[in-house]
């Protein structure tokens, strides 16, 4: 009942949006068909979905127009050309977005009745809040971040800066306060957030709260169970090579100082862990899911990934940190002092 008061309560923070659309922090394509056109004697032209696709017969130069405007072309290498052009976007078409374009050779066959060309699939608006950098895929569907360091960019490997999910809601922290981004509201031309609970900050000295979860094979278990003197948790992700890379290295330690590793996984996609996993000897149990489910959320709290946490039994973090090389001596030191 408190969380749900608390959430009743919040604050909201309508952030002004920039003029400025930006591409994707990611590589987000989509391919578009394009379709032949009647053409001046010599060129060949192909349109669609606002986008206007000419080669000249005499030396095979492309030109491309988004929106009625001439996009500047670079080679990408011998494959192809690419350039960023401009579209409108927004309910109330206010302000024009920037779309990255590929045009490949091979996919412009001579004669050829229809073209495929890749575009960016979406883009995000930016938005200022607080004096943070605010940024959202326009349309709710892609990812979402927040310069919580401030540095004035938003670091799309943080997990504490960027979520990759497919909509849901994305929850970020600065200055004590917890923020939800709600989404764009076009016609006041603002971006919506909402003050949330702050949740754990997985700090030294912190006490982490004994939480149920549900691991991928769909066992129900608790944090305080088990009769080992130290617990890791391994905050990782599929798309992060150094975490993967030290799974060998976890199972040892696990089985040399009868330490306990729990794995807290960050992707939104969780057939992308699963297929990693099935690669792999993880005899650990890693978390889909936990209750309170809020809670769960709270692993994008880490700034990078992997991020390591040594717990004693009374579930008190005693050591964070990002080396595996560094947990091991820590585990060590504290294994010998027992």
């Amino acid at each position: 009942m408190f969380w749900l008061a608390a959430m009743m309560v919040a604050q909201v923070v309508e952030c002004p949006l920039e003029r400025e659309l930006r591409l994707p922090p990611g590589g987000d394509w989509k391919s578009v068909v394009l379709r032949a056109v009647k053409a001046e004697k010599g060129f060949e032209t192909w349109s669609g979905e606002g986008m206007e696709l000419t080669r000249r017969g005499m030396d095979g130069a492309i030109g491309l127009k988004m929106e009625g405007r001439v996009v500047a072309l670079r080679a990408m290498g011998l494959v192809g050309v690419e350039g960023v052009g401009e579209m409108r976007v927004g309910e109330m078409g206010f302000m024009s977005g920037p779309v990255a374009v590929r045009v490949r050779r091979g996919a412009l066959g001579f004669g050829a009745r229809e073209v495929v060309v890749e575009r960016s699939g979406s883009w995000f608006v930016g938005a200022r809040c607080g004096g943070k950098l605010v940024v959202s895929e326009w349309r709710g569907e892609g990812g979402k971040g927040v310069d919580v360091n401030g540095d004035g960019k938003v670091d799309v490997n943080s997990p504490a800066e960027y979520a990759r999910g497919k909509g849901g809601m994305a929850k970020f922290a600065w200055e004590g306060k917890g923020y939800v981004m709600e989404g764009v509201d076009w016609a006041k031309r603002v971006m919506v957030m909402r003050e949330t609970e702050v949740g754990p900050e997985f700090r030294v000295g912190e006490v982490v709260e004994d939480f149920a979860y549900v691991d991928r094979l769909g066992v129900a278990k608790r944090l305080s169970e088990g009769a080992e003197d130290f617990t890791v948790i391994d905050f990782w992700a599929s798309w992060c090579g150094p975490c993967i890379a030290a799974f060998p290295q976890l199972q040892a330690m696990g089985e040399q100082y009868r330490l306990r590793v729990l794995g807290v996984n960050g992707d939104e996609d969780r057939e992308a862990a699963s297929k990693v996993l099935a690669q792999f000897v993880v005899m650990w149990p890693d978390v889909q899911e936990t209750r309170p489910g809020w809670l769960y959320e709270y692993r994008l709290r880490v700034g990078l990934y992997p991020t390591y946490l040594l717990l004693d039994r009374e579930r008190k973090i005693v050591w964070r940190g990002e080396s595996t090389v560094e947990l091991l001596e820590e585990v060590k030191q504290r294994v010998m002092r027992r």
